[in-house]
């Protein structure tokens, strides 16, 4: 039975706090509307998947709000990414009727990365600022802001998440972790808020080197790039957050999604 099939009034998927339930979130790369309703269709397979993220790509036909509208109706809630550097402070954020017209409720704010396309228009838009804007011009909007363990350290990390919380955010969601040790040093200072913690698959040495090399990810030294650790390492997140009150937000990049979701979820 698909997702959007169950019954579960929407209003309740938006309230992640609920303690008793482990909500889990997998992000969707719309690299076209095929492989978006694809993938989306395989996660409705899995009763454990109740939300999809869509990351917004500037090198993707989709931006991320498309590719939201695409799946309303298919998923009980989908989150597109918002890009800060993307918008004006000081005029209305231009997607509001689209939002309403299209039931996005819940957006993931992230700063954004310079385009490599000089055509593509940024502004000086920081991320406070923006998700002040976004409450206040759109207070019924739940918006969740990033979370990057691996940015400078765990004080400057925490005290910025502290600035987003207190700016109105309802969440955070994290890059991807890959060691149980750092996640449950980082839990320690965020405990009973709203936390969606990353996992992401690493299947090769080179896409290791990546993680390390981009975000400066640390990864164990018993790592291994198979798909047996990914699946035992999101296991044991997925208990951690369950006894902790926690929620998952998985990011299947450049695998196969249905392998892995059956890895983790299947007995």
């Amino acid at each position: 039975m698909g997702v959007a099939e169950r019954g579960t009034p929407l209003i309740i998927l938006y309230n992640f706090q609920m303690e008793e339930k482990l909500f889990i979130s997998l992000e969707v790369v719309p690299r076209n509307k095929e492989t978006l309703e694809e993938t989306s269709r395989t996660a409705q397979d899995f009763e454990e998947i109740s939300i999809i993220n869509i990351p917004d790509g500037l090198k993707f036909p989709l931006r991320s709000w498309e590719a939201c509208a695409i799946l309303s109706g298919k998923v009980s809630s989908c989150i597109p990414h918002i890009r800060a550097i993307d918008f004006e402070l000081d005029k209305p954020f231009p997607l509001a009727e689209f939002f309403q017209k299209h039931d996005v409720h819940c957006v993931l704010v992230i700063a954004g990365d310079m385009p490599k396309n000089s055509e593509h228009k940024v502004y000086p838009t920081q991320t406070i600022p923006f998700i002040k804007k976004l409450k206040r011009e759109m207070p019924k909007l739940k918006v969740y802001a990033a979370f990057d363990p691996y940015r400078f350290n765990i004080r400057y990390e925490i005290d910025y998440l502290t600035a987003k919380e207190d700016a109105g955010v309802e969440g955070f969601m994290s890059q991807p972790f890959f060691d149980t040790r750092l996640l449950e040093i980082y839990a320690e200072y965020l405990e009973r808020k709203n936390v969606f913690w990353g996992v992401s698959p690493v299947l090769s040495e080179q896409n290791r080197l990546y993680w390390e090399s981009r975000n400066r990810a640390v990864f164990p030294k018993r790592f291994s790039p198979t798909m047996e650790w990914n699946v035992n390492f999101g296991r044991r997140v997925i208990e951690f957050c369950e006894t902790h009150g926690f929620n998952l937000y998985l990011m299947p990049i450049k695998v196969d999604v249905q392998d892995y979701l059956s890895g983790l979820f299947l007995k």
